[in-house]
């Protein structure tokens, strides 16, 4: 039971973490303008791939088991 609520906690932090990358991806590409063009490019798509790669990290590890 312990283990099962762990397992349950570790996915409600990967889904908060990945949801702000994503956000945090999204105000750096729309909202900054002081930052140049390319270094927010790099920043954004950044965030996006890292939110990517925990949102694939949770499905492959925690489908439901």
């Amino acid at each position: 039971m312990p283990d099962e609520l762990n397992r349950s906690r570790q996915k409600i932090v990967l889904i908060l973490l990945s949801t702000v990358l994503m956000a945090g991806g999204l105000v750096v590409l729309l909202v900054l303008r002081r930052m140049p063009l390319p270094m927010r490019l790099v920043v954004g798509f950044g965030d996006f791939i890292a939110a990517s790669a925990l949102l694939l990290f949770l499905r492959q590890n925690y489908n439901g088991k």
